[in-house]
């Protein structure tokens, strides 16, 4: 993305999720919007490899077209459709197009510990 999609991006997240937190990658191909401890929308044009030890997320495409590779499988997610990624599964995504909008659900809620990039 562009600093100039970035920031048109941050404002419609802001608008859109009033008093959340937005985040952006530092190669800004991601971004995150984080709405409560358990929510958020990701923006993802292509996310690292990581995994999670003790987090579940589940992806639902809220726009666009999202390729996840998750534990060795590749899916194709359209709108509406959704993936449920288990803790210690290794995975990624990229966009098809314009960068994909997620709504990301993790119990427990994210943390920075849980995280690990490859």
């Amino acid at each position: 993305m562009t600093d100039s999609d970035i920031e048109r991006t941050r404002m419609e997240l802001l608008k859109t999720y009033p008093g959340c937190h937005v985040k952006v990658t530092g190669d800004g191909l991601e971004m995150v919007a984080e709405i409560t401890a358990t929510r958020a929308v990701a923006v993802i044009e292509r996310s690292q490899p990581h995994f999670h030890v003790k987090m579940r997320e589940i992806y639902r495409v809220l726009r666009g077209v999202l390729y996840v590779a998750c534990g060795g499988q590749g899916h194709v997610l359209h709108e509406g459709e959704s993936l449920t990624i288990n803790p210690g599964l290794i995975h990624y995504a990229r966009s098809v197009g314009k960068p994909a909008w997620i709504d990301v659900q993790s119990e427990p809620p994210w943390a920075s510990n849980d995280h690990h990039v490859l």
